[in-house]
C-alpha cells in the first residue's frame, strides 16, 4: 500500500520534478531566435529588426505548467545579445503599447522538454505588413551545457 501511495504521489508531482528551469527555457528560445533563418526572415520580409514582445502565459496549461511558469519568469535581460530586442510582457502590457509597436511583433511561444530534447514553436502576427504571419517550429537537443537547434521550419505566410 505504501508503494502505491508513493507511486501515486510521484505521478501527481512528476511535472514539478521534471520541470525545466527558466534558464533552460531562455537558452532554448535564444537558440531558436539566433538561427540564421530567423534573422533572414525578418530582414527579407520587413527590412529591419524591431522588438519582439514575448507574450507571457496567463493561464498555463495543465501538462506544461512548470515550463509555462518558467517562461513567465523570463526578463528582457535573458535575451541580451540577440540581433533584436525580446521583451517578455503580459497581454495587458502589450495592449498598452503604442499601436505601431504592438502591431509589429507579438511573439507567441510554446516549448516542451523531454529527455535532453526540446520542441519549440513560435507564432508571430504582423498585421501591418504584406505577409502577415510567421510560423516557426524548432527541434533542439542539449549538447553538453548548450541547447542547439538541429531541425527547423520557418514559414512566412500571406
Amino acid at each position: 500500500m505504501n508503494r502505491f501511495i508513493l507511486l501515486l504521489l510521484f505521478f501527481l508531482f512528476k511535472g514539478s520534478l521534471l520541470a525545466q528551469t527558466s534558464s533552460d527555457v531562455a537558452a532554448c528560445l535564444r537558440a531558436c531566435l539566433e538561427t540564421p533563418g530567423m534573422k533572414t526572415a525578418f530582414t527579407q520580409e520587413w527590412g529591419e529588426l524591431r522588438p519582439l514582445y514575448l507574450r507571457k502565459r496567463e493561464a498555463p496549461g495543465i501538462g506544461n505548467r512548470p515550463t509555462d511558469d518558467a517562461l513567465n519568469q523570463l526578463a528582457a535581460a535573458d535575451f541580451q545579445g540577440l540581433p533584436w530586442e525580446v521583451i517578455p510582457a503580459t497581454r495587458e502590457e502589450i495592449s498598452q503599447l503604442p499601436a505601431e509597436e504592438a502591431e509589429f511583433g507579438v511573439l507567441e511561444a510554446s516549448i516542451g522538454f523531454r529527455e535532453g530534447q526540446a520542441a519549440a514553436s513560435f507564432f508571430i502576427n504582423l498585421p501591418r505588413y504584406p505577409r502577415k504571419w510567421m510560423s516557426c517550429s524548432f527541434l533542439l537537443e542539449k549538447r553538453g551545457a548548450q541547447w542547439a537547434v538541429f531541425e527547423q521550419s520557418i514559414e512566412v505566410l500571406p
